[in-house]
């Protein structure tokens, strides 16, 4: 058992169940034992899971396009901020802001990367990974930017989150005890925003129905908006529709933990060293944006999202030898249905950019796709 294990299980025994929530919060975040203030690897081959970043630097030069082409339409302002919360490493900046000083350094002249990273272990290995751009990059945000872009991927899924289960015809919450071990404790629900959510989605639902509720990742949308006075945001992560993430079916939710590349659903394994997730309401987020000033401009796979925003890459691509065969291997990987092509979804904000032209990121983009997100209407946070 970690250290940090350990911790919470005194914790427990001395102060009884906290909330799920509160758990994986620490299990995640705790600066002496969380598993983002670790300094091993995460992603890619070494590490526990995959990303579009750890595929490759085609990622995040597509980003970069899509980020350009936003300080185009604006008029090309002197200064213009892109802000990414969720870096990890530091890895997808340093891909934006090279393809920025390779392809386009007009664009790099006007860039500022802001990165906005609350563990200071992380912050510290963002700023060695970026150390050729320190004159570009901050982690002091100094408020809401005049122009930009908001970078977000698979943040969302990552912010802590309530369980609950349906049980003998009402909703309990999933605590967290200690029984010689962690384990599951039902309580009734106390949180407002809980009791909301759980009043908007009803009691038809099979006994033992489990799944998540994240009242928490409208706070972190309307966050994100208020770092904005003009400019998009794009929320890349893997979730669904209110409809589908609640369906009947689902019944044991979408809790997934992951290490060594192996996916289970046991939070209480090895805590500390597990990245604990689920998947995101992407309704929820759809909703907190507009409410927070914000347009929902498009919701669309990572296939349709990149072909969209590539375009221009890929026919530079054609001709280039390794370089385009490499280029083009990446972006099959991120593209491929089998792969994360279909898997991860971008939610694309607009605030203050209604009179521009959409992006080219959104040509492949479904309407009705927005409307099945802003068909739900849940209740305030």
């Amino acid at each position: 058992m970690s250290a940090l294990a350990e911790r919470l299980a005194r914790q427990l025994c001395e102060s009884g169940p906290m909330p799920f929530s509160s758990f994986m919060a620490a299990a995640l975040y705790d600066a002496d034992g969380g598993y983002y203030s670790a300094t091993r690897p995460r992603t890619g081959r070494e590490g526990d899971f995959f990303t579009s970043v750890s595929v490759g630097p085609v990622f995040g030069r597509i980003l970069a396009g899509e980020c350009c082409g936003a300080w185009e339409r604006m008029g090309r302002p002197t200064r213009f901020t892109v802000i990414e919360a969720g870096a990890n490493d530091g890895q997808l900046a340093l891909d934006v802001l090279q393809w920025a000083r390779e392809e386009r350094p007009d664009f790099l002249a006007a860039l500022r990367y802001q990165i906005d990273e609350p563990l200071e272990s992380a912050a510290r290995r963002q700023q060695e990974t970026l150390g050729e751009f320190a004159g570009q990059v901050s982690h002091d945000a100094l408020g809401a930017a005049a122009h930009g872009c908001y970078l977000a991927n698979e943040l969302l899924d990552a912010i802590p989150f309530r369980r609950v289960r349906f049980s003998r015809g009402v909703w309990q919450e999933l605590h967290v005890g200690w029984a010689e071990g962690f384990c599951w404790v039902e309580k009734e629900p106390k949180d407002g925003a809980l009791r909301r959510r759980l009043a908007w989605l009803g009691e038809d639902f099979p006994e033992g129905y489990t799944t998540e509720v994240a009242p928490a990742v409208a706070s972190q949308v309307r966050i994100a908006a208020d770092r904005l006075e003009q400019g998009y945001l794009y929320f890349a992560d893997y979730g669904y529709a209110a409809a589908d993430y609640y369906a009947p079916h689902r019944a044991r939710g979408t809790l997934r933990c992951y290490r060594g590349h192996r996916a289970h659903e046991d939070p209480f394994e090895a805590v500390g060293e597990t990245d604990l997730t689920a998947h995101v309401d992407f309704s929820l987020a759809a909703r907190a944006a507009v409410e927070a000033g914000c347009a929902v401009m498009g919701w669309v796979d990572q296939a349709r999202f990149l072909t969209g925003a590539a375009a221009e890459m890929l026919r530079g691509m054609e001709g280039q030898g390794r370089a385009g065969s490499a280029w083009q291997r990446q972006f099959q990987m991120l593209t491929h249905p089998a792969h994360l092509g279909q898997k991860f979804h971008f939610l694309v904000l607009g605030k203050g950019v209604s009179a521009l032209p959409a992006p080219a990121s959104l040509g492949f983009a479904r309407p009705a796709a927005v409307a099945e997100l802003l068909a739900e209407r849940f209740p305030a946070s």
